[in-house]
C-alpha cells in the first residue's frame, strides 16, 4: 500500500506536467521518435507561431515593461508574416531566424537529430530539392543572393537538354542536381543544415514554396509556375487508377521555369507537389500595394513585389490552373549600358544612343515582350540632361528610376482605380515636365496622349511599344490619333506622328538568351507624295553576331539636334565616326 502511494505521489505530478506543458511534450516527442518527418515539424512550427501572434500578454501578469516588450515583438512577427512573401528581404530573414530559434529552443534540434528531417548524412535519400538548397546555402555564403547564376555556370546547367537537338529547351533535371551534388561534396556543418531546414519550413508556411529561392535570387531575371503540364480538366485520373495510363506526365503545379541571362530554363527537379501549394502562393504573391483580390470576377491581376519585380497572377476559370509570372528588373546595372550592349562593335550603338538621347530627340524602344526594352530605357536615362525634370507614367511601377537615379528630379506615377495612364500623361502638362517617359503605350488612348504631349508638352518624349516594324509603329500611332482625337484626315494624323517621332530603337531577345538592338531606324518626314522616309543607321548581323553601321544621321536630324542642344554633341559623334569607320560603311573590325 505504501509503495502504491509513493508511485502515485510521483506519477500524478508527471502526468499533470505533460498535460499542461505541450512544449515539453513536443521536446520529448522529438527526442524519442526516430521517424519524425518534415511534415510533423511544419505543423508544430505553424501552431507555435500562430500561438505567438494570437497570445494576449496582458493576461500573463508580467511587468508593464516586459508586456510592452513582448507586444512589440509580437507586432514585428505579425508584420513579417504579412510582408515576407511580398518581396521584403528583411521580413523574410526575420522569419527564418524566428524559425531557427524555434527549432533549437523548442524542438531541441541539434546536430545529432537534424538528419531526421533532411537526410544530409545519406545523400542517396535526399530529394533533388534538398540537394539544390544545400548547395545554394553553401554558395550563398560567398555570393549572397546572386548565387544561382554562379551555380548554373559552374555546373553547366544553362546548356541544351539534348546537345544533338538544337530545338530542345533548356532544363535542369534531377540527374543534373545529383551529379552536381556528387561533384561538389558540400560541407555538412550544423549551421548550414539548420539554415536549409529553416528555409524549407519558411517556404512551406509563409514563402513561395519551391520557387522561393529563385524569386529572391537577384541573378534570376524571371520566374513562372503553373505554366505547361496537364491541367485538372485534361488529366484522366481513372486511367491512373486502372494502371492503363502511359508514362506519368507533369501536372501544371509541377512546372517551374526561370529566366537566367535571357534563357528560359525549366526546373524539372522542382515541384509544388500539389495544387493547394501553388494556389496558396498565387493568392499571396501579388498582394503588395493592391486593393483588388484575385477572384472569379478578377481572375488575372497585375502587381509588383516590394523589390520592384512585376507579378501577374492568374486563376481558374479564365486560366486552366493557378499560375504566376514574375519578371525582375535588377539583374543588370542600369547605369552601365555596356552590360546590355555586349556584342562586337557595340560601341557604335552606344555612341548613337548617346547622341539620340543627349540630343533631346523623341524615340521609341520597340520589340517583343521580354526583349529588354525597360532595362535599356533605364540605362538611357543616364544620358539625358541632368538639369531636366523627368515625369514617368506607368500602369504599375517597373522602371523605379528614383532608385537608380536618386539625385535626379524624377516623379514616378502609376494608374490606380479610375485614374489611368491617360490621366497621368495629360496631368504632366502642368508638372513642369521637361522629359516625359511613358512606361508602355498599350492602347490607342494612351498613344494619342503621348503624341499630343510630344508635340507641345515637353522637350522630349520616350516610350516603349511592341511593334515589329517601324511602319506598323507609325500606323498604330496614326490610327490612335484618328480614333481617339477625332482627326478625320489620315494624312494629317500621320504627318503629326512622323513630325514628333525621330527614332525607333528595336530590341530583340532570341531563344538562345541573346539581347541585342536589332536596328536603329531614323524617321524623316517626307513630302506630300511620300509621307516619311525610313533609314536603318545600324543593324545587327546574326551571322557574325556583331553590329554593322549602315548610314549616318540625316541633315534633317542634325538640324534638330543643333536647334535643341548646339553642335557639341554632333562634333563628338562626327569625330567618333571618323575614328571608328573603315571604308566609310562599317565599324572597325579591329
Amino acid at each position: 500500500m505504501v509503495w502504491i502511494v509513493i508511485i502515485l505521489f510521483f506519477l500524478i505530478p508527471a502526468v499533470f506536467l505533460i498535460i499542461c506543458d505541450p512544449a515539453g511534450k513536443k521536446d520529448a516527442v522529438l527526442s524519442e521518435r526516430e521517424n519524425y518527418v518534415l511534415k510533423d515539424i511544419l505543423e508544430e512550427c505553424r501552431l507555435y507561431i500562430n500561438d505567438s501572434v494570437s497570445r494576449d500578454y496582458s493576461e500573463l501578469f508580467l511587468s508593464r515593461e516586459e508586456t510592452l516588450k513582448r507586444e512589440k515583438q509580437q507586432a514585428r512577427l505579425k508584420t513579417a508574416i504579412r510582408e515576407a512573401c511580398l518581396g521584403d528581404t528583411g521580413d523574410r530573414e526575420y522569419l527564418k531566424e524566428y524559425i531557427k530559434d524555434f527549432l533549437q529552443k523548442k524542438m531541441k534540434v541539434t546536430s545529432d537529430n537534424i538528419n531526421r528531417f533532411i537526410r544530409f548524412n545519406a545523400p542517396h535519400l535526399m530529394s533533388a530539392q534538398d540537394k539544390f538548397e544545400h548547395m545554394y546555402e553553401c554558395y550563398s555564403e560567398r555570393y549572397g543572393n546572386r548565387s544561382f547564376a554562379v551555380m548554373a555556370n559552374d555546373f553547366g546547367w544553362a546548356v541544351k537538354a539534348d546537345e544533338e537537338d538544337s530545338d530542345a529547351p533548356y532544363s535542369i533535371s534531377e540527374q543534373d542536381i545529383d551529379k552536381a551534388y556528387e561533384d561538389m561534396h558540400p560541407d555538412i556543418n550544423f549551421s548550414q543544415r539548420l539554415e536549409v531546414l529553416a528555409e524549407r519550413i519558411y517556404q512551406k508556411l509563409y514563402g513561395h514554396d519551391c520557387a522561393d529561392i529563385l524569386i529572391m535570387d537577384e541573378s534570376v531575371d524571371g520566374v513562372s509556375a503553373g505554366v505547361g503540364g496537364l491541367s485538372r480538366v485534361e488529366y484522366d485520373y481513372m486511367k491512373e487508377l486502372k494502371g492503363t495510363a502511359e508514362n506519368k506526365k507533369s501536372m501544371n503545379y509541377e512546372t517551374v521555369y526561370c529566366v537566367l541571362h535571357g534563357k528560359l530554363i525549366r526546373l524539372k527537379f522542382l515541384s509544388f507537389e500539389k495544387e493547394e501549394n501553388l494556389k496558396r502562393v498565387v493568392k499571396n504573391i501579388y498582394r503588395y500595394n493592391i486593393r483588388t483580390n484575385l477572384s472569379r470576377k478578377n481572375p488575372i491581376i497585375h502587381g509588383t513585389l516590394k523589390n520592384g519585380s512585376r507579378i501577374v497572377a492568374a486563376r481558374p476559370p479564365v486560366s486552366d490552373g493557378w499560375a504566376f509570372y514574375l519578371r525582375k528588373f535588377k539583374s543588370s546595372d542600369a547605369r552601365k549600358i555596356d552590360t546590355l550592349i555586349t556584342h562586337k562593335n557595340g560601341n557604335v550603338v552606344i555612341e548613337l544612343l548617346k547622341l539620340i538621347t543627349g540630343g533631346e530627340l523623341n524615340f521609341v524602344i520597340s520589340g517583343p515582350m521580354g526583349g529588354g526594352k525597360t532595362t535599356l530605357l533605364k540605362s538611357l536615362v543616364g544620358f539625358m540632361n541632368p538639369k531636366y525634370t523627368i515625369r514617368v507614367a506607368e500602369s504599375s511601377f517597373e522602371l523605379n528610376l528614383n532608385n537608380v537615379y536618386p539625385e535626379r528630379n524624377i516623379h514616378m506615377m502609376q494608374e490606380r482605380g479610375d485614374f489611368t495612364i491617360y490621366d497621368i500623361i495629360t496631368g504632366t502638362k502642368k508638372m513642369d515636365t521637361d522629359i516625359l517617359i511613358v512606361g508602355e503605350v498599350n492602347e490607342p488612348k494612351i498613344a494619342g496622349a503621348y503624341v499630343q504631349v510630344a508635340q507641345s508638352g515637353s522637350r522630349m518624349a520616350v516610350t516603349t511599344l511592341h511593334h515589329e516594324t517601324t511602319e506598323k509603329l507609325i500606323e498604330y500611332l496614326r490610327n490612335a490619333l484618328v480614333s481617339e482625337l477625332g482627326i478625320n484626315d489620315v494624312k494629317i494624323a500621320e504627318k503629326q506622328v512622323v513630325d514628333i517621332l525621330n527614332f525607333d530603337v528595336h530590341m530583340v531577345h532570341d531563344v538562345e538568351g541573346n539581347f541585342y538592338v536589332e536596328r536603329i531606324t531614323e524617321i524623316i518626314p517626307g513630302d506630300q507624295g511620300n509621307m516619311y522616309e525610313l533609314t536603318d543607321l545600324i543593324r545587327f548581323d546574326k551571322e557574325t553576331m556583331s553590329y554593322r553601321f549602315c548610314a549616318d544621321i540625316s541633315g534633317y536630324t542634325r538640324d534638330k539636334i543643333s536647334e535643341k542642344t548646339g553642335t557639341v554633341k554632333l562634333n563628338t559623334w562626327d569625330r567618333f565616326i571618323k575614328e571608328n569607320m573603315t571604308g566609310g560603311d562599317r565599324p572597325d573590325e579591329e
